[in-house]
């Protein structure tokens, strides 16, 4: 059962008259209630409104939208982007087009729900992928294409993308979700698109909500120029009301925020690890502020110590149980050093 709050939750939450700490879900820069950040965002507000009511496509075009775009591909290093108002409309322009083009779509194991749409093949493991992926490019048609997520939570993936590199790259494109990573990992925060790039794949899209390590609600693609301009042409892209032209302001006006932020994170993520005794009790990418573990108890043990964390089952109530300590840059490091002293007592 959820638990119910008044408020957006930040380090402390209130339920059923107890405080907690709470070490669960993606704000992993601590943005939603940050002064600093909400300050930039209330100027922003002033100067562009609440709500832009036009399409991107209209006749009268808001210069914000192309500059935060060319911020964004500068950024992260894509020759182009472009912006929606989620991460999951963000992907399903993208895999509508695609599909819409010809390609055949794979997705690969533990790929995100915003991937899975009518069409898509899905594949539950990388050796059923990799046979796929060949047969269909020797049918000699489009080129197949490869949905995946870049942080999956299963060390599949991120860092090292050893999975991807048996796969025959040079002959195919890749479509990655990068939610989770983009605002967090790679230098400076830029998430995972450099990364992917140097593995020279035919074609290489990156779409991501910017929410989970921006705190802006909107989604992005980043591609190459004629990739992304044939995305911007869809009735898809034109029909799509835009992100709120106040977060795309803020995206660039807070980018100090940003890497002062993610220093407090890694900070925190790099205690965490110096102080817990378990390493072995967890699954977790490294250099990703997230702790998967499978002990059915732990969770509600936790929360009897004053602790919660991502305990609920997704996408939806007959899918897996998600069992995940997350930090954030909104811990203190008093709170990181409650939560391993209590994990180190629990897990002896």
């Amino acid at each position: 059962m959820a638990i119910s709050i008044p408020r957006i939750p930040d380090r402390l939450i209130q339920a059923n008259g107890t405080e907690y700490l709470y070490f669960g879900g993606t704000a992993y820069l601590g943005l939603q209630a940050y002064p600093a950040f909400t300050e930039i965002f209330l100027k922003n507000v002033e100067r562009y409104g609440m709500h832009y009511g036009a399409s991107r496509r209209s006749n009268v075009a808001l210069d914000i939208y192309q500059q935060a775009e060319a911020h964004l591909a500068s950024w992260v290093g894509s020759a182009a982007c472009l912006t929606m108002s989620s991460g999951y409309l963000a992907a399903q322009l993208v895999i509508q087009h695609l599909l819409e083009q010809g390609h055949a779509l794979f997705a690969a194991p533990n790929a995100h729900t915003a991937m899975l749409m009518n069409g898509v093949k899905k594949t539950s493991s990388f050796e059923e992928l990799n046979l796929a992926l060949r047969k269909e490019i020797s049918n000699n048609r489009p080129l197949p294409v490869l949905l995946f997520d870049t942080i999956d939570f299963t060390s599949k993936q991120f860092p090292h993308f050893e999975a991807l590199q048996q796969l025959p790259l040079d002959k195919m494109i890749l479509v990655g979700d990068d939610s989770h990573g983009i605002g967090i990992v790679g230098d400076y925060g830029t998430g995972c698109y450099g990364i992917l790039k140097k593995l020279n794949p035919v074609q290489l899209l990156v779409c991501c909500s910017l929410g989970k390590g921006l705190g802006i609600q909107a989604g992005a693609v980043f591609g190459n120029s004629k990739l992304i301009t044939s995305l911007k042409a869809t009735p898809f892209f034109g029909g799509a009301s835009p992100a709120l032209p106040a977060f795309m302001g803020t995206l660039i006006d807070a980018e100090p925020v940003y890497e002062t932020r993610r220093k407090t994170l890694m900070e925190n993520y790099q205690l965490f690890l110096d102080t817990l005794d378990k390493h072995q009790s967890f699954q977790h990418m490294i250099g990703h502020p997230t702790f998967e573990f499978e002990n059915a108890t732990l969770a509600q043990k936790l929360e009897e110590r004053g602790f919660i964390v991502t305990n609920f089952n997704y996408p939806d109530a007959n899918g897996p149980l998600v069992s995940r300590i997350v930090l954030s840059a909104y811990h203190k490091k008093e709170d990181v050093l409650q939560l391993t002293n209590c994990l180190n007592t629990l897990l002896t």
